[in-house]
């Protein structure tokens, strides 16, 4: 279902409703850009501040201008998930300079993004944080009528005006079945306007005089009240109507962090950067703030990105966009049924066609992450909602850390633990796979490795001479990847070398008893490049 502005006053009650009733919200967002051009690009070698930096820019400097949000929920008694897709057209708030990259805004209009449609009918949003500072603000706001000085008419057509406003005036005051009244303000001067404003307001007691546009004509609305306390009501009911109306979009993804509904994405580092930026509160600079900040604010999250670079997923589907992937998992494995809600738009699994669509994409997103969960669940799947699987704890709050030598995924609320690789120079990645890896698994990881090596770059296995299973392991590996067998004690050994004498050294042709250096890790996973 597309939202603009249109319809969202009359469909924002059936997204909350679906929020706090889903099992999970899978999610995904366009942008008008996607690196800013004042820093450089990700690098392999990024340290986890370095990428914090580069993705914060980014996000800071660039729309986000289409949010899809699709929430799941299982259905016990037909094991099945039923599911409702929003697409919502974001244009931000009045007055906001909107920056974009070219190439981002032609790959979006080549996917058919109707750009006028979001100029047109955009919804507008505020964060959290900027609706906090228009409340601190309407406190320090009076609301008590401020008394003009009337002003002395001279002029002949000006008294004539004023006297006639006078007599419907008091016609108005004592006429108890009407509230408001109207005069025509488009074919008067700005000077008569004047002396309606101050004169009239001057005269009579418990009223509201101000300019009012509809259907493209100007007036004067008069508006009386009972009492001055009835006055101010009304005022601050108006007030709080306009920045509701100002909040938009926001009170979708309120809704979200107040249930503490888990939240589901592909790739989802610069979504995430984005939602936060936008709809809470700015991206703080220093990375360790920016864990306190989604601590204390965001929900559990989940990334397929980074679960399908993990077995099985991993060998059978090497390739993890998102398009590719959901294809492939549909074809590859069994995804339970999906049914859509009553009054919602159906997506038929195995058409694709609407792919880059945030809305079709946060569909495809949340069909992948059941269908995998339900793999790595097993027999067991039908007994609850694929959100509470056991599988699941370590996934959560990490999210895919793009083109990374040595860190795949990003702790959102934790230490970021860099694999068990991992030196690299300008000749040699060195890579040491981990024992509870099976061989098949290991062996793909080390074809991906070299498949995206930089030319010239030669890739060496170091494993324990002690361990069959490296031996076995080393047997298998692709063309290209040398193999080395070293003491796991010089491993040990190398742990305790700072980054900075790491740098310094050089390592030109290793012989199999000099291990390279290594940033270890409890993590381990040996993943991509």
């Amino acid at each position: 279902m597309e939202v603009t502005k249109d319809n969202f006053k009359e469909v924002l009650p059936s997204v909350l409703s679906a929020i706090e009733n889903a099992d999970f919200v899978a999610v995904d967002a366009e942008f008008t850009g996607l690196r800013h051009h004042g820093t450089s690009k990700y690098c392999e070698l990024d340290t986890p501040e370095e990428r914090y930096a580069k993705s914060r820019a980014a996000a800071q400097s660039f729309g986000m201008i289409q949010f899809g949000v699709t929430t799941f929920r299982y259905v016990k008694e037909k094991f099945a998930y039923s599911h409702a897709t929003y697409c919502f057209y974001l244009l931000g708030k009045a007055g906001d300079i909107l920056y974009y990259d070219n190439n981002s805004l032609k790959f979006l209009a080549d996917n058919g993004f109707d750009f006028n449609k979001l100029f047109k009918s955009g919804l507008p949003y505020l964060s959290l944080a900027q609706e906090a500072e228009k409340r601190a603000e309407y406190k320090t706001q009076s609301l008590e009528p401020q008394m003009p000085s009337p002003i002395k008419v001279a002029e002949e057509n000006a008294r004539k005006f004023l006297k006639e406003t006078e007599a419907k005036m008091d016609a108005f005051m004592v006429d108890e079945s009407q509230d408001v009244l109207l005069l025509p303000g488009s074919n008067i001067s700005s000077f008569f306007r004047k002396i309606l404003y101050n004169n009239i307001a001057a005269l009579y007691q418990n009223i509201l005089v101000r300019c009012v546009t509809t259907d493209s004509e100007r007036n004067i609305e008069i508006r009386k009240f009972e009492s001055s306390a009835s006055r101010i009501k009304f005022l601050e009911e108006e007030r709080e109507q306009r920045l509701d109306e100002k909040m938009g979009f926001t009170h979708v993804i309120h809704k979200i962090l107040e249930t503490g509904t888990p939240i589901v994405g592909h790739n989802l580092i610069l979504d995430l950067f984005h939602m936060i930026d936008k709809m809470v509160q700015p991206l703080p600079e220093q990375h360790e703030q920016f864990k306190n900040l989604v601590k204390c604010n965001i929900p559990t999250i989940y990334d397929t990105k980074l679960i399908a670079k993990d077995p099985p997923f991993c060998v059978d589907i090497p390739i993890t966009s998102l398009g590719i992937l959901y294809s492939d998992l549909c074809t590859k494995y069994s995804p339970p049924d999906f049914n859509v809600e009553d009054g919602y738009e159906s997506y038929n699994i195995e058409d694709n066609s609407k792919a880059h669509d945030a809305g079709y994409d946060a569909f495809m997103t949340g069909v992948c992450f059941v269908t995998m969960v339900k793999k790595l669940d097993g027999i067991h799947w039908k007994n609850k909602s694929v959100i509470k699987s056991k599988h699941l704890a370590p996934y959560a709050n990490r999210v895919n850390n793009m083109n990374s030598y040595d860190i795949p995924f990003l702790n959102l609320v934790g230490a970021d633990e860099p694999m068990k690789l991992v030196w690299v120079n300008s000749t040699f990645l060195y890579v040491i796979p981990l024992d509870d890896i099976d061989n098949k698994a290991c062996k793909q990881h080390l074809k991906t490795l070299h498949a995206n090596c930089p030319p010239l770059v030669r890739i060496r296995l170091y494993g324990d001479t002690g361990s069959s299973k490296r031996k076995s392991v080393s047997d298998e590996v692709p063309p290209g990847v040398e193999t080395c067998a070293s003491r796991v004690q010089e491993f040990k050994r190398l742990k305790s070398i700072g980054s900075d004498q790491l740098s310094k050294m050089t390592l030109e042709s290793p012989s199999a008893e000099e291990a390279p250096p290594i940033v270890s890790g409890d993590n381990g996973n040996v993943k991509e490049l």
